[in-house]
């Protein structure tokens, strides 16, 4: 990410509307799922296992990228691993929110507690983002092995 002063980029743009959006949209977020989990059973149970899934897929792919190298992971899997890396990594918050407010767990009183903790995977998330795009694409899309 090339900063010449006086200038912001676009990814230092897009950074910042996605930080301060998420510290809006995760409690708003949290706070409904605190809410209404409670008044479907079957419903909550399916976001739970969901958000298990999708957990379970980011933890793996972290895993993956930290070890072997986000080219090797879209070597192995193929064109399908950028689409699937980026949706994944963009429902990690929401995923844990699901998985920590919407399980047997009752904890929907720390609503709080799990928007900042959601906040926080998200903003990861979003670094983690950048950094498996810019080693498969380069910066601002050229340079990279798959540019």
């Amino acid at each position: 990410m090339a900063i010449r002063k006086g200038t912001l980029s676009m990814e230092s743009i897009g950074i910042a509307i996605y930080a301060l959006g998420g510290m809006v949209a995760a409690p708003v977020f949290c706070f409904l799922v605190s809410r209404y989990s409670r008044r479907t059973p079957n419903l909550s149970s399916i976001f739970w296992w969901g958000s298990l899934g999708l957990l379970s897929m980011f933890a793996m792919e972290l895993v993956w990228v930290y070890f072997a190298g986000a080219v090797s992971a879209r070597a192995a899997v193929g064109p399908a691993f950028f689409p699937l890396h980026a949706v994944v990594t963009f429902l990690a918050a929401p995923a844990l929110a699901c998985f920590l407010l919407a399980g047997r767990w009752n904890i929907s009183g720390w609503w709080p507690a799990v928007a900042v903790i959601a906040w926080c995977l998200g903003i990861f998330a979003i670094f983690h983002q950048y950094n498996v795009a810019e080693a498969l694409y380069g910066i601002d899309g050229t340079g990279g092995p798959y540019s």
